[in-house]
């Protein structure tokens, strides 16, 4: 990635990452491939809930995608730092498909049972632990750095846009299929199909994806590697309290998802249909605070909004918790929306700004165990707390929770509150490492 000149230190339009051919290629592909992944993130939790009404298993759901995640992330960060990470991504997209298909044939033939979607789950898992590190080591060489917020900002926007189509598309789809079939399997398989087909139009629009010549790291030990990165994170404060509040904030309240099925046949009581739409109405506010700071580029302070962010975030997951009428159930999902997305961009962008590039897979890698590994664990807790307890407790707990942390703790650290366009470089945290001797706010 190369550097910039002061100039282009000041704010970036959203979309000025677009005016470069491969990173265009490369996030058309991505939005195709995560559009299928949402419709599927809807049917799995779905088809497990229709097919044993027990949160104890939607739990279980998140906990097969742990283990293989914590275990391999790692190591998907060190191969993403030696090999070429284009076609690392492109052997992930098309084994993914794979297993997609598999599960779909299980489904049309009406044979598929729990076991084997959390099978194909937890081996999707394993695969796409290997995802994350290689796609966050990619993107920045497609750019040049003055552009990197807008790319971060777009990846982001990824996720959030898509989710407010592809659940409503996977409601509807689900609805209508069942109804004319009475089959909720084959309704399954429908959607499973697609996300195969993502999977493998991915795969071909990386395939004409350019990646400049990358300076990449040379060792053979896979553990010393790991080692290596991890060393990194520690050292340097602003590292290790970024990931650790991003872990924090995925874990108590961004997992929530995983009790949508159970918001949507019992507390709300708006079937398939209204299911889809709460994914949505979280993906409207997801891409909201996505454009909202990628539009503001690097103007302001990326601390204030790392913290104004998760403070949002928790609020409103709390408030949403107390809600039983549908209407503003949406509108208040969209705004703790906003808020997580507002702090995902800033503190991506600023972990993206600050790692060198023989570092970076290894790095955001670990950052990656955000989705791949403490996000599942977080579905797990809510799983299980929900049985034991109830869906609105898990979920208002976990806000505030979240909001506590926002304002106890992240807003009184003078690292994070003080993070801005000028302090994210690399040599600057360095030097407020002070070697990494200390590590105190």
């Amino acid at each position: 990635m190369t550097t910039s000149s002061p100039a282009e230190s000041g704010k970036a339009p959203l979309l000025s990452a677009l005016r470069y051919r491969d990173f265009r290629l490369y996030w058309a592909g991505y939005v195709v491939s995560v559009s299928g992944q949402q419709m599927l993130w809807v049917v799995q939790g779905w088809l497990i809930y229709e097919l044993t009404g027990s949160k104890l298993l939607l739990g279980a759901l998140g906990l097969t995608q742990v283990g293989p995640a914590m275990v391999l992330t790692l190591f998907g960060g060190v191969l993403a730092d030696k090999v070429d990470q284009r076609r690392l991504l492109m052997v992930n997209q098309l084994l993914r498909m794979s297993l997609m298909w598999v599960l779909a044939g299980l489904s049309f033939a009406q044979v598929v049972e729990v076991w084997h979607v959390l099978l194909i789950v937890f081996l999707s898992s394993a695969v796409g632990a290997f995802e994350n590190p290689a796609r966050q080591a990619l993107f920045p060489h497609l750019i040049q750095r003055h552009a990197l917020t807008s790319a971060v900002a777009l990846n982001a926007s990824i996720h959030p846009g898509t989710r407010i189509v592809g659940p409503t598309a996977a409601g509807f789809l689900l609805a209508l299929i069942v109804d004319a079939t009475s089959s909720p399997m084959v309704a399954a398989g429908a959607i499973f199909s697609i996300t195969a087909i993502g999977f493998g139009v991915y795969a071909l629009f990386l395939q004409v994806v350019y990646v400049p010549p990358v300076r990449r790291s040379t060792g053979g030990n896979f553990m010393k590697e790991i080692g290596e990165g991890l060393r990194f994170i520690w050292q340097r404060p602003t590292f290790s309290f970024l990931i650790g509040m991003t872990y924090f904030t995925q874990f108590f309240a961004v997992s929530m998802t995983i009790l949508f099925p159970v918001y949507a046949k019992d507390i709300l009581v708006v079937g398939p249909g209204g299911l889809g739409l709460l994914y949505t109405a979280l993906g409207a506010g997801n891409l909201a605070g996505t454009i909202l700071v990628g539009s503001v580029g690097n103007v302001w302070h990326r601390g204030w909004i790392i913290v104004a962010g998760s403070a949002v975030l928790g609020a409103f997951v709390f408030l949403f918790t107390l809600s039983s009428w549908f209407p503003l159930s949406l509108v208040l999902l969209g705004l703790a929306g906003i808020g997580a997305s507002a702090f995902n961009v800033a503190a991506q962008s600023a972990l993206q700004l600050m790692v060198p590039d023989e570092l970076r897979g290894r790095v955001m890698g670990v950052y990656g165990l955000t989705h791949t590994g403490i996000r599942p664990l977080g579905e797990t807790q809510l799983g299980v707390m929900a049985a034991l307890v109830s869906a609105p407790f898990a979920l208002g707990l976990g806000g505030i929770l979240v909001l506590a942390f926002a304002f106890l703790i992240a807003a009184p650290n003078r690292r994070i509150r003080g993070l801005s366009a000028a302090s994210v470089t690399v040599d600057a945290v360095a030097s407020s490492a002070e070697g990494g001797a200390s590590r105190s706010p």
